[in-house]
């Protein structure tokens, strides 16, 4: 029998979450010592959450890219991961960028008159959805219009989690709340992702875990996670903005996106604890994994 206060993501995270300490069970490791116990075990699982929206900043997300995927290394670890995601998570969805899928994809819900319904768009997903876009087959090529817009809808989506519904004589952005997984061979041009990581993956063990006890628990896990509320209080609100304000001017390139992200680390660092306030002791471990990283 699995028991909650056997549930600590620190003691069996490699990746996006591998929830299972059995040591036959399949592993992935990043080429950074420091970094594979701390920074990805919080940056995707649990599942970050859109909490408050200001103006166009919406602030909870954190979209997750590894870079130095090859078509080759995807071929090995892609479909793991895919039904990594689909055995912990409700709602998730894979899609293959191409030039080819960008110039002719409907990836915006649009408005059919003649029939008087709204068609479907590829973005059209429920709040929580996971979202993985794999880039690794991305080669150079010439966008048309369709193209171009189809780019820009996947930016707002990710910068904004907005996504545009087309009535046709008229365009209207929707908040969404979907959290997103890049992978790619180099930075992306189209995608420019809150956190960008290096990934090696190595060999991979196959292994049957569609049931079971432990992938039950760690299912009621990281859903209990989600719909945990988060707060943080005054005192500790004054000692980050006190840190935040001797760091900018110890490095004056730091922006508000830096900041909003360190926070948003920090607040899931919390959470995969079962915190639901944040501590100085989790802030601290925060800072320590972007100075590593």
């Amino acid at each position: 029998m699995i028991r909650q206060s056997d549930l600590k993501l620190n003691e069996v995270f490699e990746f996006v979450g591998v929830f299972t300490s059995d040591p036959e069970f399949t592993v992935y490791n990043i080429d950074s010592d420091e970094l594979s116990d701390g920074l990805c075990e919080l940056v995707h699982l649990p599942s970050n959450k859109v909490h408050t929206r200001v103006a166009t900043v919406a602030l909870g997300k954190l979209s997750l890219h590894l870079t130095v995927l090859t078509k080759e290394s995807m071929s090995v670890c892609g479909n793991q991961l895919k039904f990594a995601f689909q055995s912990l998570l409700p709602f998730t969805q894979y899609s293959a960028l191409t030039v080819e899928h960008l110039n002719t994809a409907s990836l915006s819900p649009r408005k059919n008159y003649q029939a008087n319904r709204l068609v479907t768009g590829d973005l059209q997903l429920a709040d929580g959805t996971h979202l993985t876009i794999d880039e690794s087959q991305l080669i150079a090529g010439t966008l048309n219009s369709v193209g171009v817009d189809n780019a820009r809808l996947l930016k707002n989506l990710m910068e904004l989690q907005k996504v545009e519904y087309d009535f046709k004589y008229y365009k209207m952005e929707m908040s969404v709340d979907v959290q997103l997984l890049i992978l790619s061979e180099g930075n992306s041009n189209i995608l420019p992702a809150d956190l960008v990581l290096p990934f090696h993956p190595s060999t991979v063990v196959s292994s049957d875990i569609r049931g079971g006890e432990a992938l039950q628990a760690w299912r009621w896990y990281l859903a209990t996670l989600r719909s945990l509320s988060h707060s943080i209080e005054p005192d500790m609100q004054k000692a980050i903005e006190d840190d935040l304000v001797a760091t900018k001017q110890a490095d004056r390139s730091l922006g508000s996106q830096d900041f909003s992200r360190l926070l948003t680390m920090a607040c899931l660092m919390s959470a995969s604890f079962g915190e639901t306030c944040l501590s100085l002791e989790h802030w601290q471990m925060v800072k320590e994994l972007e100075r590593l990283k």
